[in-house]
């Protein structure tokens, strides 16, 4: 009972700073549609 009560409050914790993890890391949606393999008004002939 106490593992899984931890792993409960681990997920919880590990869901709670992941957004603000992975901003500080650089990992955000505006670098992504902003990097070099984006191909923005290109279409394919």
């Amino acid at each position: 009972m106490k593992a899984m009560l931890a792993a409960f409050v681990a997920c919880g914790v590990i869901a709670a700073a992941a957004p603000t993890v992975l901003t500080e890391l650089g990992y955000t949606v505006e670098a992504t549609r902003a990097g070099d393999n984006v191909r923005l008004g290109e279409t394919p002939e």
